[in-house]
């Protein structure tokens, strides 16, 4: 199903239609049953609603994150085998699987250039699986990302909050930002459609682009790591929810050049 040397080069992959619609549908009555409760009983699964408030919109993101068909896809066989043949030996659902709701127009959750190992950490050939409910593009908003940028292991990046640093503190994307100037001119721009499967190791350079058009955009993450990765097991298996990347060494990975921090 997928060019494991190809995904290794480029540090993505697009699979076409990897979900079927029956598949996704326990999305859509959830988040729309969800939706009716805590928004309103005109709330649509791409309309939204006119009751949207900024308090109910943040109670309902994080509710999202619950969801029993989100726990269903992060545990799919089918995924996690498809994980191992794409090369990690002993794949394993990290904490940080999450739904994405992108209003139009709203640009306030964008997250410019980054690497998702900074803040989730976990195995050092980790990956993203990114799932679209609707067509994602330029238009509906969508990811770019830099092809083969996953081989130089973790860029520089600073602090930009006055959270203290600890070891049991988590950092998150409001604390770290990438110090590095990214040559966009490498930039791929990432077009899929509802239920394709696009899968990238953490450490691939990528950012979100804005939804221009009138529906929301929809999007889940499930991210997974290698148990049986070695540099994973030595240092007793950091995961972003626990610790930090100040107390985590990444070695140089086996397809590029490792960058001190």
């Amino acid at each position: 199903m997928g060019d494991k040397k190809t995904f290794q080069e480029q540090g993505y992959l697009i699979v076409p239609q990897f979900f079927s619609q029956d598949e996704l549908a326990p999305f859509y009555n959830e988040i729309t049953r969800m939706g009716k409760k805590l928004i309103g009983e005109d709330f649509d699964f791409f309309q939204g609603s006119a009751n949207f408030t900024p308090q109910n919109q943040s109670q309902f993101y994080d509710a999202l994150r619950y969801l029993p068909a989100l726990y269903r896809m992060s545990s799919s066989m089918r995924l996690l085998e498809f994980c191992r043949e794409l090369g990690l030996d002993f794949p394993c659902v990290m904490g940080s699987c999450n739904m994405r709701m992108d209003r139009p127009s709203d640009s306030r959750h964008l997250f410019q250039w980054h690497q998702d190992t900074l803040y989730l950490l976990g195995s050092a050939n980790a990956v993203t699986i990114w799932v679209p409910f609707g067509p994602v593009s330029l238009e509906n908003g969508t990811i770019s990302v830099i092809p083969g940028s996953h081989h130089n292991g973790i860029y520089p990046y600073k602090k930009i909050s006055d959270k203290p640093v600890f070891e049991h503190i988590p950092l998150l994307q409001r604390d770290l930002a990438l110090d590095y100037e990214v040559d966009e001119t490498q930039e791929v721009i990432v077009e899929a459609g509802p239920g394709d499967l696009i899968i990238f190791y953490q450490m691939l350079l990528h950012r979100s682009l804005p939804n221009l058009s009138k529906q929301i955009r929809w999007t889940c993450q499930v991210r997974v790591a290698d148990l049986f990765e070695e540099d994973f097991i030595k240092n007793r298996y950091p995961m972003g929810e626990r610790t930090n990347i100040y107390y985590v060494n990444y070695e140089k990975p086996k397809t590029g050049v490792h960058m001190k921090h």
